[in-house]
């Protein structure tokens, strides 16, 4: 049980942190909600990465099925860096649709251009959706919470970074991550425990190193950043981007007047230390909720 927010009313920041430790937030709940109600439980293999991701059985359309053109609307520049949008197309597939085509454009290109244009669109990698919109109940009432549907054309909007920002063609969402350990604290949380309330929040580092607070390096963080409790984590980059992590944040965490983000609610990781008095706080480690299968 989380002990640190015991005010009547602060529900909702416990459930934040909950969140930020065991849960999902933002854009990415939004669409994995969507995508496990609407396409199916077993589209959660797909996202943890466990099996093929089948979502409907064979994935062979029905009669019935809706007729449906794919566009999916992305940049060169993206490469393996962006956002996986056939997280949300193999999705789509397996759910009884009749795919009658599909391309992918480059906003590099005179026709991908046109296409973002026309349809406001100023992030990718995305994708848009023509045809029988409206056939499949279920899929007419995804449409507006994934994105809009304009000139009966749906865009898919809720995009978790990194992305392309059109406009200015940059790569957004890009972050790195330091653990601030301390090796003498045998009773300490493990700080890695910050990758699996990360990515739960839609967040994957460029890069990421382990750093002890004894070293040199350690101590010039602690100095920089007024840091008195270990282990933690420091992000530094594009992290504005994220949706998710601006609404648990402040609740968790500071910001440095640098941009970089500190993580600072140690009582909902487990027993740290206290730097300034060398003290090791025991806490009890929240205990994760059981996943009903």
């Amino acid at each position: 049980m989380l002990k640190f927010f015991k005010k009547e009313g602060d529900e909702r920041q416990e459930s934040l942190v909950r969140g930020l430790t065991y849960g999902l937030g933002g854009a990415l709940i939004i669409l994995i909600i969507v995508l496990l109600v609407i396409f199916g439980g077993k589209i959660k293999n797909r996202i943890n990465g466990n099996g093929d991701g089948d979502v409907s059985g064979n994935g062979v359309a029905g009669e019935d099925a809706p007729k449906l053109r794919l566009t999916v609307l992305t940049s060169k520049d993206c490469g393996d860096q962006c956002f996986d949008i056939n997280l949300f197309i193999d999705a789509l597939r397996q759910n009884n649709i009749n795919e009658t085509g599909f391309e992918t454009l480059y906003i590099e290109d005179s026709q991908g251009k046109d296409l973002a244009d026309r349809y406001a669109i100023n992030k990718v990698p995305t994708v848009l959706i023509a045809g029988e919109l409206d056939k499949n109940e279920q899929l007419a009432q995804a449409w507006p919470v994934l994105g809009e549907v304009i000139d009966d054309i749906f865009v898919f909007r809720q995009l978790i970074p990194p992305y392309i920002e059109v406009a200015s063609g940059n790569l957004r969402g890009q972050f790195s991550l330091v653990y601030l350990t301390d090796d003498s604290c045998d009773e300490c949380y493990d700080v890695t425990l910050h990758d699996m309330a990360l990515t739960n929040l839609g967040l994957k580092p460029q890069s990421s190193q382990t750093i002890d607070v004894s070293s040199s390096d350690g101590q010039d963080l602690v100095d920089k950043y007024d840091i008195t409790l270990v282990p933690t984590v420091v992000m530094n980059g594009d992290l504005s981007e994220y949706s998710s992590l601006q609404q648990v944040w402040p609740v968790v965490g500071t910001i440095a007047d640098d941009g970089a983000y500190i993580f600072t609610g140690m009582n909902e990781m487990g027993t740290h230390r206290d730097l300034e008095t060398g003290d090791i706080i025991e806490i009890e480690t929240p205990v994760p909720p059981v996943e009903v299968q």
